[in-house]
């Protein structure tokens, strides 16, 4: 394989994931923007989309005959567009995930409602991300900061020609992106991006600190071989069990048992969303600050890694984002896959499949514990002994 099969694997990443996004943009807006939850993900998939034509066209976008871009078929003018798609799509999906671990921190740990949660902070995040994605575009617009990189993958910030600022001997002087001010550009860039990274970094581990207490508390107040297993154990084992213990149950009250599934499942569903940036993103940050620093010498495996991942968000967004109504269909269809589930669940528009269901009252399949299925009525304090043959439902808001 040679360098230029990363183009190949980016512009497949990039289209799935701009499919996908679009999909999530759709089904959210037939089924109304009620919730904050749904309005952030309508934006970060708005976001995703822009930021997938962006890495689709990129290697087309440059202008034509740069031995650095042996695609390329454009002009100045495309490399620019280019980069305001990149650039804006980028930050735009940093931010809106930012915001989504902001709101699942929130919910979590404060208990905030939807309805604070639109008045103090929501209306404001969208305000200030359309804005500032507005004014960094206009300034690296007006500073010609938008030039091909040097691995003529995308035009995104940099010099022109290619290598300018590093080999002014050899490829000669800067034409374009030569003012100092792009260096505040730099800044802004590359200091959003990690910075939300850091942030989003910062709201997983509180999320699951928080759930951890919240275990700590279960375990000592159980009895039983629950009290001899660690909160954390307890958390991680119920993750990745299919069936848990009858005794799960023993000395709870209904209220409390459904309060910790929420937990656990917000959590689980905020590190998923939040896991698979750091990994999207992470490794094309290094590939990019290597090249920043004139290292393009690097294991091409790791070109084809960056290449891959990077542009897939979307294509991850829409597996998490259906993972609710996913496991509510599969616990009503036991013998369907989840890949099946899948597909289904998106051709009914991201729901679940079945008529039977009110849509108005979803609920979602916990799979470690056994429950009974919820009948809609109050929930007592009093606890009782589930059948061992039932699974784990309760209402999920997502």
């Amino acid at each position: 394989m040679t360098f230029q099969h990363s183009f190949l694997i980016q512009i497949i990443s990039a289209s799935t994931s701009f499919l996908a996004s679009l999909v999530i943009m759709i089904m959210i807006k037939r089924a109304t923007l009620t919730t904050p939850y749904r309005r952030l993900i309508f934006g970060l998939s708005a976001a995703d989309v822009i930021h997938s034509v962006g890495m689709i066209t990129g290697p087309y976008a440059p202008p034509k005959g740069l031995s650095t871009c042996p695609w390329a078929v454009g002009n100045t003018g495309t490399c620019v567009a280019n980069g305001l798609f990149n650039a804006g799509g980028s930050i735009g999906v940093a931010l809106y995930l930012l915001s989504l671990s902001l709101y699942f921190f929130l919910k979590l740990t404060r208990k905030m409602s939807d309805t604070d949660f639109c008045r103090l902070f929501e209306k404001k995040m969208h305000f200030l991300i359309i804005a500032f994605v507005f004014s960094f575009n206009l300034t690296a617009l007006l500073t010609d900061s938008f030039n091909p990189l040097p691995t003529g993958v995308v035009c995104q910030l940099a010099r022109f020609p290619p290598g300018c600022a590093l080999y002014p001997e050899v490829v000669g002087e800067c034409t374009r992106g030569a003012s100092h001010a792009m260096n505040l550009v730099y800044v802004l860039y590359y200091g959003v991006l990690p910075a939300s990274l850091i942030g989003v970094t910062v709201f997983m581990v509180l999320l699951i600190r928080s759930a951890m207490y919240s275990e700590r508390i279960y375990t000592l107040d159980a009895d039983g071989p629950m009290r001899r297993r660690s909160p954390a154990g307890n958390f991680l084992n119920c993750i990745f069990c299919w069936y848990f213990e009858q005794n799960q149950r023993d000395n709870e009250s209904d209220a409390n048992y459904v309060l910790r599934l929420y937990r656990r499942e917000t959590v689980t569903q905020a590190s998923l969303y939040i896991g698979f940036f750091l990994i999207s993103n992470i490794i094309s940050l290094i590939v990019t600050m290597l090249n920043l620093a004139g290292v393009y010498d690097m294991p091409i495996a790791f070109k084809y890694i960056a290449s891959f991942l990077y542009p897939l968000m979307g294509f991850f967004n829409i597996l998490i984002y259906c993972r609710p109504k996913v496991q509510k269909f599969r616990f009503e269809h036991p013998e369907m896959s989840w890949i099946l589930s899948f597909f289904l669940v998106v051709k009914a528009g991201v729901e679940v499949p079945d008529e039977s269901v009110d849509p108005h009252a979803l609920t979602v399949r916990c799979c470690c514990f056994p429950m009974e299925k919820p009948n809609h009525t109050e929930l007592s304090n009093e606890s009782y002994e589930p059948e061992s043959s039932s699974y784990g439902v309760f209402p999920f808001y997502y």
